[in-house]
């Protein structure tokens, strides 16, 4: 299939992809909000989504795409016009047309057509018209038009899609009064992004037209730009860019189906209608609203660019009457002039001096006033293929390997080296500021994985029975790309787990005194160089007695399991194929999903901790590292081996009075920390390396800090600060118990990171 496109062809198709998955993403959230609150102005917004969703498909002929984006725009626009009400069902089914949008879209990227749905479409496509039952059947499909050499159907065809653009821009002008559906300034931004890209290229597309004014090979390219312009206006509610980009794709429109230009140089009135929409652009940048002086004028002028129909001509000639016109145009399959002829209506030689006048008048074409040209606005924003972010982070991390291998290098010791050292301060800063960077640029806000979360427990809550209320907050945490992509299955298990486990029925929780509506709280926030994922609900809480009767009977415990803690027990249920489901449901219990969860975040050296209180409810944490590539260590010995710790860890570095060391009763060693005692981990033991202190009045001890737990970690000496490069240790070697990755020092040598959280849990 693509061997039969061209490159310009194929990235129109990735870019109306793209662009719907985005639409699908930012509006599926507020489908769901339509069966809390049947509001006008969000039912508005999700119509404009399918709206131009059904264009832009409908342009490419992705037919299927069209019939079904059809149908839900037609229930919408029976519900906005009061004909029915919206119902529960209702909303569902928007949600199953989303997820046929997604598949469809999954097999245009594949295949350039979703020509594979056509069965899966016609039946979604009747969903809605018993949905719609009672009310006016939508149209199944309204074929595209095809170019014609002659002017022949496509004149009628292009009359009605005239006329029926034109009442959908009349439908969807709105009052200026705010949508209920939350328009971020990122998303704001990210609009004034694409749109300046879309006005680009239709200007570089007029101007390569212009230069070869027979030929129909740009009028695609312009057009598809100018129509997802006109889409993402209204989308955003922004009325004069939507009008004039409107009025660009009509004029456009006529041209692709076979129409001509009146006489006179088009390209200027084209190009003059694409500055406006500059200046409306500069206009929302610089003050929020997309003001557009003598809009009237451009519009009226873009009018008048289309050279008058055949019909229109014989009319006004007197040749023929209106009616005669209309009844020809019913039953044409041939250019107008010769259905005419045959009618006995007019002459060969009358049509062919009324299709000469059709191509000589001359109009009258107003033009906007000259005036100087506004300021451009400046691109803030440019994209980036996030490989080249990868590569870019690799290297950052080789130049802080070389920077310290640089400045430790062991060749220098013992020299005053004044300049040299100021030098490498010097350069230590931009190292700094240039990894601080390139850590900002890949990271991204939380909220796009979070409103994912709302179709999902709408569905869940359909299937289940229960009544949610799913409450959002610290969606402007930022995480690393790659951190989203990998917490996404975690946190949908999780979710699953709450909703089928963890939240009552609504007659359960009546009869426990709790409001029939359960409630999970999703939160993210920054705490102690990590960022916290916190899913908490109010259900019935882990029932710790079953979950470590599941366990032992697995051989997951040995004996009774006394002796474990309720955190030790609890995090149980993140063993492979533990389940305490009684029976499978469609939400949980196949015993697969938790472990899921532990090996994603090991994976990115993040841990999950839970808390439970029976009948309360129960709250799970993912614990993230706010950095995957360089964290700033402090470099310590124990023998003849370095180790790297993370400082975010550290709370301080002391070497203790013999007064402050306890022996237990069961030989634990303790050091009192002030009011505290702590356990103190010889890191030597760990290494299996020989010591040069072996009795801890004599070394060191760092109190690392890990939640609401402290140990005290014996060492030789701390040599100093460094910024850390994490590599990963080997296949070979596998993941090793209290360390979390390796780095390489400044003279070489490989030194293990220690993992604080497995240390301190180790104790």
């Amino acid at each position: 299939m693509t061997d039969e496109l061209s490159s310009d062809q194929i990235e129109i198709i990735q870019e109306f992809s793209q662009e719907s998955r985005d639409m699908i993403e930012q509006l599926e959230p507020t489908i769901i909000e339509l069966g809390q609150s049947t509001d006008n102005e969000t039912i508005n917004a999700v119509f404009r989504l399918f709206h131009s969703m059904k264009g832009s498909a409908g342009f490419l002929e992705f037919n299927n795409i069209t019939r079904v984006a059809h149908a839900a725009e037609s229930l919408l626009d029976m519900v906005r016009s009061d004909q029915i009400d919206l119902l529960p069902e209702h909303v569902t089914l928007l949600c199953e047309s989303c997820d046929f949008m997604k598949e469809a879209l999954d097999c245009v990227d594949e295949n350039f057509n979703d020509e594979e749905l056509e069965e899966e479409s016609k039946a979604m496509a009747e969903k809605f018209h018993v949905a719609m039952e009672g009310g006016p059947q939508a149209d199944e499909e309204q074929p595209p038009a095809q170019p014609a050499a002659q002017e022949t159907a496509t004149e009628q065809e292009t009359t009605a899609a005239q006329e029926s653009s034109a009442q959908d821009t009349n439908s969807e002008e709105q009052p200026d009064d705010g949508l209920v559906l939350e328009i971020t300034e990122e998303m704001v931004e990210r609009f004034i992004q694409e749109c300046e890209e879309l006005i680009d290229n239709a200007e570089q597309g007029l101007l390569e037209w212009e230069k070869e004014p027979d030929s129909q090979d740009y009028v695609p390219m312009i057009f598809r730009s100018i129509h997802s312009f006109k889409g993402n206006c209204g989308f955003f509610g922004y009325s004069n860019l939507e009008k004039l980009s409107h009025q660009i794709e009509n004029v456009l429109d006529i041209i692709k189906n076979g129409g001509k230009f009146a006489p006179g140089n088009p390209f200027d009135t084209l190009l003059h209608a694409v500055d406006a929409l500059k200046e409306g652009m500069v206009s929302l940048r610089n003050n929020g609203k997309d003001t557009i002086e003598e809009l009237d004028v451009h519009i009226e002028a873009l009018k008048l660019l289309p050279a008058p129909r055949l019909g229109e001509v014989l009319v006004e000639k007197g040749v023929v009457d209106q009616d005669t016109v209309k009844q020809a145009l019913d039953q044409q399959k041939k250019p107008l002039g010769d259905v005419l002829v045959e009618m006995g209506k007019a002459s060969p030689e009358q049509v062919e001096q009324a299709l000469t006048e059709q191509t000589s008048v001359k109009k009258d074409v107003p033009q906007p006033k000259k005036k100087p040209k506004a300021k451009a606005a400046k691109k803030q924003d440019i994209r980036v293929d996030l490989e080249k972010l990868d590569n870019l982070i690799n290297l950052i991390g080789e130049l802080v390997i070389a920077e310290n291998m640089l400045i430790h290098n062991p060749d220098l010791d013992g020299l005053e080296l004044e300049s040299f050292n100021k030098a490498a301060q010097q350069m230590g800063k931009l190292v700094r500021e240039l990894q601080e960077m390139a850590m900002i640029i890949r990271m991204i806000p939380v909220s796009g994985l979070f409103r994912r979360m709302i179709r999902l427990v709408h569905d869940l809550s359909v299937k289940s029975g229960k009544k949610v209320d799913l409450q959002l907050s610290g969606e402007s945490t930022e995480v690393d790309k790659t951190v989203i992509e990998t917490i996404t299955d975690p946190l949908v298990h999780i979710l699953r787990n709450s909703m089928d486990h963890g939240l009552e029925s609504p007659e359960e929780r009546i009869a426990a005194g709790k409001p029939e509506t359960g409630i999970i709280r999703l939160n993210a926030c920054h705490e102690e160089g990590e960022v916290w994922i916190t899913l908490e609900d109010d259900g019935r809480g882990l029932n710790k007695d079953k979950i470590l009767a599941k366990a032992i009977a697995n051989g997951l415990v040995e004996g009774d399991g006394s002796e474990l803690s309720d955190k030790e027990i609890y995090n149980l249920i993140f063993q492979p194929g533990f389940s305490t489901a009684e029976k499978i449901t469609d939400i949980s219990g196949r015993g697969v999903g938790m472990d899921v969860v532990k090996q994603n975040l090991e994976s990115i050296k993040g841990k999950v901790d839970v808390d439970s209180v029976p009948g309360k409810g129960t709250t799970i944490k993912l614990r993230i590292p706010l950095t995957l590539a360089i964290i700033d260590g402090m470099l310590v010995r124990v023998g003849t081996a370095k180790c790297i710790v993370p400082i975010l860890s550290i709370r301080e570095a002391f070497r203790p009075q013999p007064d402050a060391i306890t022996i237990t009763p069961d030989s634990e060693e303790l050091v009192r920390v002030r009011e505290n005692f702590f356990p103190v981990v010889r890191l030597y033991e760990l290494l299996s390396v020989t010591p040069e202190f072996s009795r801890i009045e004599d070394a060191i001890l760092i109190v690392l800090e890990y939640q609401d737990r402290s140990i005290c970690l014996m060492v030789d000496e701390i040599l100093g600060q460094q910024q850390t490069v994490i590599k990963g240790l080997s296949e070979y070697i596998g993941n090793v118990r209290g360390c979390s990755g390796c780095t390489i020092l400044g003279n070489g040598d490989v030194s293990l990171i220690l993992d604080v959280g497995n240390l301190v849990e180790m104790n």
